[in-house]
C-alpha cells in the first residue's frame, strides 16, 4: 500500500515514515503541504498521515483538498492536542495519533487501515457481483440514485448539482479547465471569487458522493478537473443519445425500451438551472429526441402498426414541434384512420387556428390538399 506523510516538523515526518516502511508501505514524505498537493501519488495513495497544526494550512483543510482528488483514501491525523479528535472524525478520519507518536500508535493505525481497505474491497466486489448501477436523470429535476433505491441523492447546493451535470455532459474522460468551469457556472463572479466558489462546490460535491457511497468523484488534473465514474451509470440523456444514433437499429426485442425512452421525454433538460451553457445542450438533446421519434414512427409505418400507437408518438412530437407541417399532416391522416372524418376535420381547423393566432400563417399546401380531398370525399 502507498502512504503519504505530511508534517512540517521534519523529525516527526521522518519518524512516522520510517515506521510505515518497516510495515511494508511505500512512503512519500513531505514537510511542505502545497508541494505534496502537486505530487502525482496523491491521486492514488491508500492513506495520508497529516499533521493538523501546520502554519500555512491546517491538516483538516488539507484533508478536504486531498479528498477532492482521491475520494477513496484513508486519513490519519497527527496532533499534539486531544481536543482536535472530534474535528478529525468530522472529516471521516480513520484515526488520529497524539504526539509524540509511538510505534504502538502507528501499528494500531496500520491495523485499522488494513481492516478498512479489506472491507472496502469486499463491499466493492459485492456491488460488482450484484450489478447495481447509478441512475441519473437530467430531464426535469436533476436526480441521482441507486437502481435498487427510490430516494434521490440530495445535493448540498444548486451549484453543486449544476457542476455535476455540466461535467457529466462532457465526453467521458474530458478534462475541463477551472477557467471554463468558472466562466460557465459563475459568469458574474471575478476570478478570485469564482475560484473560491469552484473549490468549495467541488469539495461539497465529492463529500456528497462519498457519504452516499456513490463511486463518482470530480478529480483535480494538471489542466483542470475530470469526472471519474467507477461504476455503471445509466443516464436518461445518454439513453436518448444512444437510440438517436444512426447505427442503432430498432427491433422487436428493444422496441418497448425504445418507446419508453421516447415517452419519458416530458420535461425540459436541466430544468433546475438558468445558466447560458444549458441552452446548447437543450437544443442538442431536443434534436436527438426528434431523430429518435422519427425513427420510431418510420419503424411503425413499415410494420403497419396500429394507427393509435403511431399517433401517440406523433402527438408527443407535436407537443414540442407545434408548427411542423409534415408531422401535422401525418397526425391528420392518423386522426382520420383512428377517429373518423369529423375528428380529422376538427384537428385541421384547430391547427389552422393555432397557426393564424401564433404566426399569422396558413397550413402548407400538402396538408391543405389532404384536407380538401377529405372534404370532397364527404360530399
Amino acid at each position: 500500500m502507498v502512504a503519504i506523510v505530511i508534517d512540517d516538523e521534519v523529525l516527526a515526518a521522518e519518524h512516522i515514515s520510517r515506521l510505515l516502511r518497516k510495515s511494508g508501505f511505500t512512503v512519500y514524505c513531505f514537510t511542505n503541504p502545497f508541494e505534496a498537493l502537486e505530487y502525482d501519488p496523491i491521486r492514488y495513495a491508500d492513506v495520508f498521515y497529516l499533521d493538523i497544526e501546520m502554519p500555512e494550512i491546517s491538516g483538516l483543510k488539507l484533508a478536504e483538498n486531498i479528498r477532492d482528488v482521491n475520494m477513496d483514501c484513508e486519513i490519519v491525523f497527527i496532533t499534539g492536542h486531544n481536543q482536535y479528535a472530534l474535528e478529525a472524525f468530522d472529516v471521516s478520519a480513520l484515526d488520529y495519533l497524539l504526539k509524540p507518536v509511538t510505534p504502538g500508535q502507528v501499528e494500531r493505525s496500520i491495523e485499522r487501515i488494513i481492516k478498512r481497505r479489506g472491507n472496502k474491497q469486499s463491499i466493492n466486489e459485492g456491488k460488482r457481483n450484484n450489478k447495481t448501477c447509478v441512475k441519473v436523470s437530467l430531464f426535469g429535476k436533476t436526480s441521482i440514485y441507486r437502481e435498487d433505491e427510490s430516494k434521490s441523492l440530495r445535493f448540498m447546493t444548486v451549484k453543486a448539482a449544476e457542476v455535476f451535470c455540466f461535467m457529466l455532459l462532457q465526453k467521458r474522460g474530458t478534462e475541463v479547465s477551472k477557467w471554463k468551469l468558472m466562466d460557465e457556472i459563475w459568469p458574474d463572479k471575478d476570478v478570485s471569487k469564482g475560484d473560491i466558489n469552484l473549490r468549495s462546490t467541488i469539495s461539497r460535491l465529492n463529500k456528497t458522493f462519498r457519504e452516499n457511497d456513490i463511486q463518482i468523484a470530480l478529480k483535480s488534473t494538471r489542466n483542470g478537473y475530470q469526472l471519474e465514474i467507477s461504476e455503471e451509470i445509466k443516464a436518461d440523456v445518454f439513453l436518448l443519445e444512444n437510440i438517436a444514433d444512426i447505427n442503432y437499429v430498432i427491433t422487436e426485442d428493444n422496441l418497448l425500451t425504445y418507446e419508453g425512452i421516447i415517452l419519458s421525454y416530458n420535461d425540459m433538460l436541466l430544468e433546475d438551472f438558468d445558466s447560458g451553457w444549458c441552452d446548447m445542450y437543450r437544443t442538442l438533446y431536443h434534436r436527438y429526441f426528434k431523430i429518435a421519434a422519427h425513427k420510431l414512427i418510420d419503424y411503425y409505418r413499415k410494420g403497419q402498426q396500429d394507427s393509435l400507437r403511431i399517433l401517440n408518438i406523433v402527438e408527443r412530437l407535436t407537443r414540442y414541434e407545434p408548427y411542423d407541417d409534415e408531422i401535422r399532416e401525418l397526425a391528420f391522416i392518423l386522426y382520420h384512420r383512428s377517429y373518423g372524418r369529423s375528428e380529422a376535420m376538427k384537428y385541421y381547423r384547430n391547427y389552422t387556428k393555432l397557426l393564424k393566432e401564433d404566426l399569422d400563417m396558413q397550413p402548407g399546401e400538402k396538408l391543405k390538399e389532404c384536407y380538401q380531398t377529405l372534404i370532397q370525399d364527404s360530399k
